[in-house]
């Protein structure tokens, strides 16, 4: 992990049903753990099954929308959670690194894109580890799986076929979420599944340097733009400043200008301090200043703001 960035990889392990995806997961899990890096995984249909159970459903197989939706939410806090425990937790460099494996169909890209996200905000590696089996290869295993004593995971023939319509395969080229994608065509005795897995989570962190970098770009540039910002009204304010103290002493010079009854010093704080006061609303209300200033030319804002003092009573 050396150079590393990534604590953590979220990894969206998506596909058909029947594709192979909780055998492959289990298997990582089971056997892929080293000294440096630890398999775990989070399944949605096991929420789906213990929420089904824990509302009273007989038959838990049968779909259920209202259940679904309930474990969708659940096992984004359920990653979310891992994840804050696991970043918590990171410290030193021998620390190891989480996978999170989290084993759905995830049939739209809208829910891999939520992760994404997520992962993005965690500071986390994220990939995508897409089983890509035949249809038909899928729809058989479902129709053999009550024959193999895995009953509980089949599902009907219809929801099999509604599932099959409705899947969006990861596009990495049109979906920026889905860059880091591997494809897997079966999962046979898992012999390969380590190379694949080096291979997207290398990419993670690459990945995942990149967003810091960019993340990085960003910030300097807002800071930059924060201080051109303050230049910009420094500048004006010193420059209406500098106008308003010629009027005030063109105004003391006129004898006419001055009010009856007082003296030309009264005359001269009285308008020293209305010019204070005139500079720090326009400073208070900068923004509505920098309208103006992109309406038209500064020569033209700083005539407006000297009027607009003159104006005042």
């Amino acid at each position: 992990m050396c150079g590393s960035l990534c604590d953590a990889v979220l990894v969206l392990v998506c596909g058909l049903p029947a594709a192979g995806k909780t055998t492959l997961v289990k298997q990582l899990v089971a056997s892929g753990n080293t000294s440096s890096r630890l398999y775990e995984r989070l399944s949605l249909d096991d929420l789906y099954e213990q929420r089904a159970i824990d509302d009273g459903i007989s038959n838990p197989a049968e779909f259920n929308p209202d259940i679904w939706k309930a474990s969708q939410h659940e096992m984004v806090l359920r990653v979310r959670n891992r994840l804050t425990e696991n970043a918590s937790a990171a410290r030193g460099e021998s620390r190891i690194q989480l996978v999170l494996l989290v084993d759905d169909n995830f049939s739209y890209r809208s829910q891999r894109k939520r992760y994404f996200h997520l992962a993005t905000e965690l500071h986390c590696g994220f990939g995508v580890l897409y089983m890509n089996v035949a249809v038909a290869n899928c729809r058989a295993r479902n129709a053999g799986r009550a024959k193999t004593g895995d009953a509980g995971a089949q599902i009907a023939d219809e929801v099999f076929e509604r599932m099959v319509a409705v899947f969006e395969a990861p596009n990495g080229r049109q979906n920026p979420w889905e860059v880091n994608t591997n494809e897997v065509k079966e999962v046979g005795d898992g012999s390969g599944i380590g190379d694949v897995m080096n291979a997207l989570i290398e990419r993670a962190d690459h990945e995942l340097k990149r967003r810091h970098l960019l993340q990085m770009e960003v910030q300097r540039g807002s800071a930059q733009q924060l201080c051109d910002r303050l230049s910009t009204q420094q500048n004006v304010l010193h420059r209406v400043d500098l106008r308003l103290r010629q009027w005030i002493s063109a105004q003391l010079q006129d004898g006419a200008t001055l009010p009856a009854g007082m003296s030309k010093s009264q005359f001269a704080g009285r308008l020293n301090r209305r010019r204070k006061c005139y500079l720090a609303s326009i400073k208070h209300s900068y923004g509505n200043t920098l309208d103006r200033l992109h309406d038209g030319s500064e020569e033209e804002m700083l005539i407006s703001l000297v009027l607009q003092f003159q104006h005042q009573n």
